[in-house]
């Protein structure tokens, strides 16, 4: 599916947040108003001492305050300190703040803590309009930690259509969360055609995740022809999860990436332990026999992996220059 230039995807969608006037300035208790360093320094004292009783100076600040910096600060202070009892506070800031930064702080929030919003909209709005791209990245983020099925349709929206990599790749973590299933066809079509490989890796990850079976050939061709070794490498490991999967740990084990050996050594392995603890297989068997050769294997954490899991079955391993041997003294 084509991906719209950032100019086209703008004019489609008008910026969520219109320029609102940001708040005034607290006034220290006396009336005098606190600097900008005394503010974000008490804001940091505060969240030093972990004290829940600046939960109320810290929703004040977050909602009322003149400066981004301490709006955001104060969002990330109650953050930290789990507050979920004034969810408005995250709700109008993501909705109202004339700053990014505090909307991403906002966005980051509501899905950190959980915050459910009174409509879907609070959040699915701002993935599909706001002009800053992160907080469009994070309201994305958020729908997936809600998991509320609601927003899967404009999380697939997004992995096709926004101009970010940021966007759609966060997107497509939500709906590897959701185990969204339906969006199965957006997802194949992101693996094998988005411009960012972040997008493709993670596509093909989430299809792992919600559609291993259905999935196999494009982890095939994807494993077979991709040049990029990340992307080969998750495509691999969704060849591991379908029901094939023994088939393509033997073809791994003689792949060319270390990487893609050792994610198929572990796989093999992963049956070993079944293997009551003590018990020793034969000198001769298919699992030693196997060890043993990947004990020379040019990857070094291959090599170091076989000889742990010899030496767990009761066989001494003893350096042998670059690599080891099985010690038959």
């Amino acid at each position: 599916m084509r991906v719209l230039p950032p100019l086209a995807f703008l004019l489609a969608f008008p910026a969520a947040v219109p320029a609102f006037a940001a708040p005034a300035a607290q006034p220290a208790g006396g009336g005098e108003v606190v600097s900008l360093a005394e503010r974000l320094s008490g804001i940091e004292r505060n969240m030093w001492e972990r004290d829940a009783r600046s939960i109320p100076a810290f929703r004040e600040q977050a909602s009322k305050d003149a400066d981004e910096k301490v709006r955001a600060r104060a969002l990330g202070a109650l953050t930290m300190l789990r507050d979920t009892g004034a969810p408005m506070v995250y709700l109008e800031r993501l909705s109202t703040d004339p700053s990014p930064r505090v909307r991403r702080a906002a966005a980051d929030a509501i899905g950190t803590l959980g915050i459910p919003p009174d409509r879907i909209d609070r959040l699915s709005g701002p993935l599909q309009r706001d002009t800053d791209p992160m907080v469009r990245a994070e309201c994305a983020r958020a729908l997936g930690k809600l998991g509320s099925r609601a927003g899967v349709g404009i999380l697939m929206f997004a992995v096709a259509i926004d101009p970010s990599p940021e966007v759609r790749s966060l997107a497509v973590e939500a709906l590897s969360r959701l185990r969204a299933a339906e969006a199965e066809a957006i997802l194949a079509t992101s693996a094998r055609q988005d411009p960012s490989p972040i997008v493709r890796v993670q596509a093909v990850r989430a299809l792992a995740e919600v559609a291993p079976g259905s999935s196999l050939p494009l982890f095939r061709d994807l494993w077979k022809e991709a040049s990029d070794p990340e992307l080969r490498l998750e495509a691999y490991r969704g060849l591991l999860r379908t029901p094939e999967g023994m088939r393509w740990i033997e073809e791994g084990l003689r792949d060319r990436d270390g990487s893609i050996r050792f994610s198929a050594l572990r796989a093999w392995n992963s049956r070993l332990a079944t293997v009551p603890p003590g018990t020793r297989l034969s000198r001769t068997s298919t699992d030693v026999v196997r060890l043993e050769i990947l004990l020379k294997d040019p990857a070094r954490g291959i090599r170091e992996f076989s000889r742990k899991a010899l030496e767990k079955l009761g066989y001494k391993v003893r350096p042998d220059g670059f690599a080891y041997s099985i010690d038959d003294r």
